[in-house]
C-alpha cells in the first residue's frame, strides 16, 4: 500500500479521506431529499436510531413528512427544489418493486442528473436485484455490513453495475476493528468508498449502547463519546493500509448543516406570508382569537395586537406545519 493524502476537513462537519461520494456532496446544501421507503427491514441491529412509531412498519416518508402516495414524494422534492434523493428505511429493498418504481419515477420527473443513492444490509441484494435497480438509474449503493452477504453483493454490484458501491457504518469506541475489517473488506471485494458515521446516542437505542458499555457525551448530545476519537483511530489506519475513499460523517454536522439547510431550502420555497424563518430552518408565526376567529400574524407585526393574548408557534417547514414545540402564550 502506499500512503494515502492527508486527512482532511473538520471534526465537526466531515473528515475526508480521498474525497466525498456524490450523495454526500449534495447533503451539504441540503439539495438531497430523504425519502424513508419502508421501516421494514430483515435485522434488528443494537445500534439502530429508527424510532418505534417508524421501525418495523410499512410507511413512507418523505424529509420527515408521512406520505400516502409516490406522487407526493415527488411534490415534495419539487418543493425543496432538491438534486437528488437518498433511499433508506428499514430496508428499500424489502420493498424492491416499490423502491424500483421510486427510482424510476425520480429519473422519469428529474432527469439522469437527479443523483439517487441507497442504503441497505445486502441481504436482499441479489445480482438480478442489483442490475435491475442499475439499469432503473440507481447512481450509488451503500451496504450496512449486518451479514457475511454483503460482501458477495459488494463483488456483484461492482462487476455487473457502474454503480459507485461501498459501505456505511457506525463508528464508536470499541468498533474501530470492525471498521478496520469492512474497509478491507469493501476493497478486496471491488467497492469504492466507506462511510463512518457517528454513533447517535439516541431513545430507541440508548438502553443497548449503554449495556454495552457506551455512554452519551454530555458535551455533544446524542452522540456516544469516544466516537470522534475512534474514528480518527480509522481514519488514521487507513491513510497508510487502504486506497478507497474514507469519509467521517460527525452526528452534529446532520442537524446542524445536513438537516438545518435542507429546511431552510423548503422554508424559502414555501414560506406563507405570515411566517418567519429562523436560523435553524424552523418557521414560527403567531396566532391570535379575535370574536372567535384564529388570525395568524407575522411576530414582526405583534404590537398591532396590543390588549390580546397571543399564541407563537413553531414548526419544521412541512407541508402539515405541525408545531413542534409547546405554543407559547403572550399578553401584550
Amino acid at each position: 500500500m502506499i500512503s494515502r493524502s492527508e486527512i482532511k476537513g473538520d471534526k465537526r462537519l466531515a473528515l475526508v479521506l480521498g474525497k466525498m461520494e456524490k450523495g454526500c456532496e449534495l447533503c451539504f446544501p441540503g439539495l438531497k431529499a430523504v425519502i424513508f421507503v419502508t421501516g421494514i427491514c430483515g435485522d434488528n441491529c443494537y445500534y439502530c436510531p429508527i424510532s418505534k412509531d417508524r421501525f418495523g412498519k410499512d410507511l413512507i416518508y418523505i424529509n420527515e413528512e408521512k406520505v400516502s402516495s409516490l406522487e407526493e414524494v415527488t411534490l415534495e422534492i419539487e418543493r425543496q427544489g432538491a438534486m437528488g434523493a437518498s433511499l433508506t428505511g428499514g430496508d428499500p429493498l424489502t420493498k424492491f418493486p416499490r423502491t424500483l418504481k421510486i427510482i424510476k419515477m425520480l429519473k422519469d420527473r428529474f432527469g439522469k442528473e437527479f443523483h439517487i443513492h441507497l442504503y441497505t444490509s445486502g441481504r436482499y441484494a441479489t445480482p438480478d436485484v442489483l442490475v435491475s435497480l442499475w439499469k432503473a438509474g440507481l447512481d450509488e449503493i451503500r451496504f450496512h455490513p449486518v451479514k457475511e452477504e454483503y460482501k458477495k453483493a459488494i463483488e456483484y454490484a461492482s462487476k455487473l453495475t457502474n454503480m459507485r458501491v461501498g459501505a456505511e457504518i457506525p463508528i464508536a469506541k470499541g468498533l474501530e476493528n470492525w471498521a478496520i475489517k469492512v474497509i478491507n473488506d469493501v476493497e478486496k471485494y471491488g467497492g469504492s468508498f466507506v462511510n463512518l458515521d457517528e454513533m447517535e446516542f439516541v431513545e430507541p437505542n440508548a438502553s443497548a449502547l449503554i449495556s454495552r458499555g457506551l455512554n452519551e457525551d454530555k458535551r455533544r448530545p446524542f452522540t456516544a463519546k469516544g466516537s470522534i476519537e475512534a474514528a480518527m483511530k480509522v481514519l488514521e489506519w487507513a491513510k497508510l493500509n487502504s486506497n478507497i475513499y474514507i469519509h467521517f460523517c460527525p452526528a452534529s454536522f446532520k442537524d446542524s448543516v445536513q438537516t438545518k439547510n435542507r429546511f431552510i431550502r423548503l422554508a424559502k420555497n414555501d414560506k406563507r406570508w405570515y411566517e418567519e424563518i429562523t436560523s435553524y430552518g424552523t418557521v414560527i408565526w403567531g396566532e391570535v382569537n379575535i370574536n372567535d376567529k384564529i388570525i395568524r400574524f407575522n411576530p414582526k407585526n405583534m404590537n398591532l395586537y396590543k390588549g390580546y393574548s397571543v399564541k407563537i408557534l413553531e414548526s419544521h417547514p412541512t407541508r402539515s406545519r405541525i408545531p413542534i414545540i409547546s405554543e407559547e402564550t403572550i399578553d401584550i
